[in-house]
């Protein structure tokens, strides 16, 4: 959608360009969010209060609730690092504590905040080192392992509750002991599976083992 109001379909160089600006703020360390309009409701005109909880329940259904809507744009948000947390995230590896993020981020604002935070070098293999929660989720559970093992630090981004849980779980099977902090809802499921929980976090990001 234009200044004016009208609407046009957005051609595979615009939005080739609109991805690549998105990607180098993200890796920036900033959290990126699109917006867009539907008039009237768009696809979602037929929710209602009385059904909202059953319509929204499905989550295969959200490409068909978001289609056809207006891009009007993107917002950045930078959510700075606490202070204390580089400080915390150094003694921990004084003390032998290997440190994961895990966050629903993007990969590239994750990426940015934990190099930032010395959770990975600069120079880190992301390959090996940092994953999104699908790309996790499709390894079978040799590779799961060895991705886990080692004494680099590991970043997980664009997580579900389940893959916290899953996590936790590998490590823990794998005979480490795990702390896990977290500050919100989704992360009650991976508070639980650890041997040490705590309601705190960084950014609203997560670290564990």
């Amino acid at each position: 959608m234009n200044e004016d109001g009208q609407e046009s379909a957005l051609n595979a160089t615009q939005k080739a360009s609109i991805g690549k600006k998105i990607m180098t703020i993200a890796s920036q360390g900033y959290r990126v969010l699109g917006i867009a309009i539907g008039l009237d409701g768009g696809n979602m005109k037929t929710i209602t209060r009385e059904n909202a909880s059953s319509e929204l329940a499905d989550t295969t259904k959200y490409d068909k609730f978001e289609a056809g809507l207006a891009f009007l744009g993107y917002v950045c948000i930078k959510d700075p690092v606490r202070p204390e947390v580089e400080q915390a995230i150094k003694d921990c590896k004084t003390a032998g504590v290997n440190v994961i993020m895990i966050t629903g981020d993007a990969k590239e604002t994750a990426v940015s905040v934990a190099k930032e935070l010395k959770i990975i070098p600069e120079n880190a293999d992301l390959a090996q080192t940092c994953f999104t929660g699908a790309e996790f989720e499709a390894l079978n559970p040799a590779q799961k392992e060895k991705v886990l093992s080692g004494s680099i630090g590991k970043v997980f981004s664009r997580v579900e509750p389940r893959h916290k849980r899953e996590l936790v779980k590998i490590l823990i099977k794998m005979g480490e002991i795990v702390a896990m902090t977290g500050d919100g809802v989704n992360d009650a499921p991976a508070l639980k599976q650890a041997h040490i929980g705590v309601a705190m976090g960084i950014t609203g990001t997560e670290v564990a083992k």
